[in-house]
């Protein structure tokens, strides 16, 4: 498979806990909801071997190999739409920026985003999806949130409708997936 930086990546760990529990999260929370795949992380990619994530380590580098040579992922890979090289320099330069500030990975913002999605409040009041959940820590972010960060800091993506109408910590996976404009999804891959 070819990919290049600033592609997006997306993931499901099958046999694990918190994939198993994030997936249903979304699957409660999106009221549209169709059957099929769905994420439970995401992360950017830096360059040929790197990327940058939101994971329970926080948000740091990590060598691609952790995710692609990983038999138990099921992965999507994604290319922004339009991709332009100044927006893949803005990228590079926000997520260096981002992942050398030392950040957390936002659990009180997840189980804050969770119980929303539970009791279909962003539903019934859609402007709750452009407030910040009150339990997200403001110095932390989860694995969607990031990757919303980074591409919504760039001019050409900035005023993408999913942006415009959602906080970025209240950004999903699914809602990254299927919001956002990408030129090139492929199909599930397994390692």
């Amino acid at each position: 498979m070819k990919f290049g930086p600033g592609w997006v990546f997306f993931e499901f760990q099958k046999g694990s806990v918190i994939s198993d529990i994030i997936a249903g999260i979304e699957r409660v929370g999106a009221l549209d909801f169709k059957p099929g795949w769905v994420p439970s992380h995401t992360w950017l990619v830096l360059d040929e071997t790197t990327g940058i994530e939101a994971a329970t380590e926080g948000v740091a580098r990590f060598p691609l190999s952790k995710y692609l040579d990983n038999p138990e992922c099921q992965l999507m890979a994604c290319r922004p739409a339009g991709l332009s090289p100044v927006s893949l320099d803005q990228i590079r330069v926000v997520a260096n920026r981002v992942a050398s500030e030392d950040l957390g990975y936002d659990y009180s913002g997840l189980v804050g985003d969770a119980l929303e999605a539970c009791t279909f409040a962003d539903h019934i009041i859609p402007e709750l999806r452009g407030i910040a959940d009150p339990l997200h820590d403001g110095h932390d972010l989860f694995c969607s949130a990031l990757v919303s960060t980074v591409l919504e800091a760039t001019q050409q993506y900035r005023e993408q409708k999913l942006f415009r109408e959602n906080t970025v910590s209240k950004i999903s996976p699914l809602m990254l997936l299927t919001g956002f404009p990408w030129d090139i999804k492929t199909g599930l891959i397994q390692p």
